[in-house]
């Protein structure tokens, strides 16, 4: 990624030395106003920024956009410049004006990286100037992308849906064929555990599992001989999964043999822009410590579902199927109250059934062993997590974790303050605190017999639909069938004729 570069003196709107004046702090942060006279006329205001325009961190070949709405009596005049260079060519900077959202922006259809710079917006009248700085990041893409992005401006024409799949891994994709696994499955095996392989077969209809493991082997070796041109050590690939409210995480181990090699994150085969900085309000970022790459997408919304692929330069090297289920708690687990050394137990119910929802405790995952059991109910509706032998330690908030939704609850574990007991070592209860409030079963049953019913209708009308378009279909035919015999006659009259 290219970012900006350091920022020379700064200079007035139009480039020329500062006028002087008294200068004060917007009340919008990072605004800075000069009021050239002291004492200003009756109504008349210096310029302000209502809405400052915001970094971005953009792709290259993308268009970027600084937006930014302002206010001053007189009405203020709006310029922008940038620290290392100028925006005069048309062709790549295009200062606008919206009078009907009053917005004044800077476009820059087809960013490259040497437009990534600091740039700055004036806002200027004759009693004073408003001025604001912000950042153009820009990620450059790798050779290969770099030849295949070059290729589709060259060819104005190019296909959106073609220069996507240019702008991904290049490798040559062959007619689908009925039966034939999907591309994106076959990623998705690539990364995938082997204890995982038989259900993603059942998920897509895979039914050849010893013909599927055969290939599988072939295109890992050919993966791996591509990969090792760039990696030199890769392990502990972990698929996506919601770690916290919020926010889902996948992450893997890696080593590069050239620390300079650029990364590129895709969803659904297209590029996505991405921050190293987990701290900055961006939707994805990359945290790595040493080895370790962590990649987050933040403020979970059901559009975040998608296939995410991880590359280096050209080459995939890991794929993760982000699944977002419409899923809603129909009851939520409740605040516990155990005593010292007793059992704590949650519950939940769920609209859909579920194998597995996540339990967490201070947004750190919990499994299943020797101080939780994680269980569901033969519906996989009614989900449990039972915390055993409360300590004064385990006391805090639990979060149960379905699809993008989750819901939390206090654990609060009284200590034993019993005099008799101090200094003896305290037996472990056999009591469950927790769980037992409402009807569970029922609200479960009556849940099953809901979706149930809904499966029917949709099958029955999945049904109709079918009968209604081979309906439509054979009176098409038996329509076209009439015109042919029509001009057929028409014809035999006219050679008779």
């Amino acid at each position: 990624m290219k970012s900006k570069v350091a920022e020379p003196a700064e200079k007035g709107a139009e480039g020329s030395p500062q006028k002087k004046g008294i200068k004060r702090r917007s009340k919008v942060p990072g605004v800075m106003i000069t009021q050239y006279i002291e004492e200003l006329p009756e109504g008349k205001t210096t310029p302000d920024f209502t809405r400052k325009p915001i970094a971005l961190t953009i792709q290259e070949g993308k268009l970027a956009i600084f937006k930014a709405i302002v206010t001053g009596d007189p009405t203020p005049k709006v310029t922008w410049n940038r620290a290392n260079g100028e925006i005069n060519d048309p062709e790549k900077f295009q200062s606008k004006y919206d009078s009907v959202t009053n917005e004044h922006t800077l476009e820059m259809p087809k960013v490259t990286g040497d437009e990534a710079d600091t740039y700055k917006c004036y806002a200027t009248n004759e009693y004073g100037k408003a001025v604001c700085t912000v950042i153009l990041n820009v990620i450059e893409v790798g050779f290969k992308k770099k030849k295949a992005m070059e290729a589709s401006q060259a060819a104005p024409g190019t296909d959106p849906t073609e220069l996507r799949k240019m702008l991904r891994k290049g490798r040559k994709k062959e007619e689908k064929k009925e039966g034939d696994i999907d591309e994106n499955v076959w990623d998705i095996l690539l990364s995938a555990d082997k204890k995982d392989y038989e259900s993603i077969c059942t998920e897509y209809g895979i039914t050849d599992f010893r013909g599927m493991l055969k290939k599988l082997q072939e295109m890992k070796r050919e993966r791996e001989e591509e990969q090792a041109e760039f990696i030199e050590n890769l392990s502990n690939l972990k698929p996506i999964k919601v770690k916290s409210e919020d926010l889902a995480e996948f992450e893997l181990d890696m080593e590069l043999k050239d620390p300079t090699s650029q990364i590129f994150l895709y969803k659904d085969g297209v590029m996505i822009p991405y921050s190293k900085d987990v701290e900055m309000e961006m939707k994805h970022s990359l945290k790595q410590v040493g080895k370790k790459y962590v990649f987050q997408v933040k403020n979970l919304s059901p559009e975040d579902a998608g296939l995410y692929q991880l590359d280096v330069e050209g080459v995939n090297i890991f794929s993760t199927d982000f699944k977002v289920p419409p899923v809603e708690f129909l009851v939520k687990i409740q605040e516990v109250k155990a005593e010292e050394r007793e059992d704590a137990l949650f519950e939940c119910v769920l609209s859909l059934p579920l194998n597995e929802i996540g339990w967490s405790l201070k947004n750190t995952p919990l499994e299943s062993g020797e101080k939780y059991e994680i269980r569901a109910s033969e519906d996989k509706l009614i989900h449990r997590l039972l915390v055993k032998d409360c300590m004064p330690v385990d006391a805090g908030i639990y979060t149960a974790i379905a699809g993008i939704k989750s819901c939390s609850a206090w654990l609060i574990v009284e200590a034993d303050n019993d005099p008799a007991s101090k200094g003896k070592k305290k037996g472990r209860k056999t009591t469950t605190a927790g769980g037992g409030g409402a009807d569970l079963s029922k609200i479960a049953t009556e849940q099953q017999e809901k979706l149930k019913k809904e499966m029917e209708e949709a099958v029955e009308a999945a049904k109709k639909c079918q009968a209604e378009r081979e309906a439509s279909e054979a009176a098409a035919r038996e329509e076209g069938g009439q015109g042919e015999g029509r001009e057929r006659g028409a014809e035999a009259r006219r050679e008779r004729g």
